[in-house]
């Protein structure tokens, strides 16, 4: 017994030896790889144009197609992913036939030594891709051990029905100083399987009641040709029904979900299957602050917000107000102050802190000015020319300003504070 109590006592004295080194070695007090930039509306646009020239969606079944990425587009979807899920940067550089990796993520809840600095080297091979050298920090992985990550990644990735099918699709993989080109099969039923694993089952049973509810509400005349003030206590009101039952964030997030699908015009088709969807909605007609313009921005930014897409909803809607100063309505901070009061509307609902208490001040009745501050008397309208002359682009001081003022008056509304 003795003997047994001096070995457990020896295994967890170098457990936790172990566990010092590797806090020591593969953590680090600065990152390697300083966070990356915001998404711009020049960084949407790109990633725009390369789905529109890439779309295969009409492609017949087992059509072979090839997609190439350059390395800005590989460290601008890197940035993004290591931005929305861990605070951090990555940087990839390509090379012929090798691809370099490197990652820093910050980890919060540690007073020092807070970084974790990933580097990973990835060579092509039949039909895709190994991984040929994993650092942590300064400790260099095995072979073995990186050999045995990836089979573990690997194994959780068919456990996704999308990742499966996108892996098993993959004919070849190419990479030189410039460029990644992929060959991949097209499988139509790829796109299905995505979607079941974006949304499971239970969020696509909360999004079909909430469409539901909304079509039900459309019929009965109580949403219609209304203020989105109106709208939003009865479906709200539905929710905090719904959460007695679950979690208030993630009823949230599925009912803005909904509406920023209803606000965009299209997309609904993409969320649900029309057997779940059995009533249609009407044409979207809500308005804030007399205008549907405005409800539409609210409603989509917020639909991004709540499901932890804020650094999209920012960039999407400036994006689409430098599209429009060069073809359509002008550039207006009226729009963007619309997107910007629904991106900090759909930050609470999503946030479990405070999904409840939002659902319950909207229970109870809402105005427009708790929503959005006025905007009207905001400049809109500009042509690329106008904006360009007034404001000087999106970086000068007096846009930084502008943008200023419209976060100040959103901050003074108490819904947001």
């Amino acid at each position: 017994m003795r003997f047994l109590f001096r070995l457990l006592l020896l295994l967890t004295l170098l457990s936790l030896l172990a566990l010092g080194a590797f806090a020591w070695f593969g953590l680090s007090d600065q990152p390697t790889v300083a966070a990356g930039k915001r998404l711009s509306h020049q960084d949407i646009a790109r990633a725009k144009a390369i789905l529109e020239r890439n779309d295969p969606r009409h492609l017949p079944a087992g059509t072979q197609r090839q997609i190439t990425l350059s390395e800005d587009d590989l460290n601008l979807a890197a940035n993004y992913l290591a931005q929305k899920y861990v605070p951090g940067g990555a940087r990839v550089a390509l090379h012929p036939t090798v691809a370099d990796l490197d990652a820093s993520l910050q980890l919060h809840g540690l007073p020092l030594r807070n970084y974790l600095n990933l580097s990973v080297t990835v060579h092509e091979a039949e039909p895709g891709a190994r991984i040929s050298a994993l650092r942590i920090g300064r400790i260099q992985a095995p072979d073995a051990l990186s050999r045995l990550l990836v089979k573990q990644l690997l194994g959780t990735a068919g456990r996704s029905r999308g990742a499966s099918l996108a892996l098993a699709s993959i004919r070849e993989l190419r990479m030189n100083e410039h460029n990644l080109t992929l060959r991949y099969e097209w499988r139509p039923e790829l796109l299905d399987a995505v979607r079941e694993d974006l949304i499971p089952a239970d969020h696509a049973s909360a999004m079909a009641a909430y469409h539901a509810r909304l079509a039900q509400l459309q019929a009965d005349g109580i949403i219609g040709r209304t203020s989105l003030a109106e709208a939003l206590p009865p479906l709200f009101a539905y929710a905090a029904e719904r959460s007695r039952e679950g979690d208030p964030a993630t009823e949230n997030r599925a009912l803005l979900a909904v509406l920023g699908a209803w606000a965009s015009g299209r997309g609904m088709d993409r969320l649900l299957d029309p057997a779940q969807r059995p009533n249609t909605l009407s044409r979207f007609r809500l308005r804030l602050q007399r205008r549907a313009d405005f409800a539409q921005h609210f409603l989509t930014s917020a639909a991004l917000a709540a499901n932890g897409d804020t650094l999209l909803s920012d960039a999407i809607g400036l994006y689409k107000e430098v599209r429009d100063s060069e073809s359509g309505s002008g550039f207006s901070f009226t729009d963007i102050a619309a997107d910007r009061a629904g991106t900090r509307f759909g930050e609470l609902a999503g946030d479990p802190r405070k999904a409840a208490g939002l659902q319950q001040a909207l229970a109870r009745g809402a105005t427009e000015a708790d929503l959005m501050p006025p905007a009207r008397d905001l400049p809109e309208h500009m042509t690329a020319a106008e904006f360009q002359r007034r404001f000087g682009g999106v970086d000068s001081p007096a846009y930084t300003r502008m943008m200023d003022e419209i976060e100040a008056r959103i901050a003074r509304l108490p819904l947001y504070r």
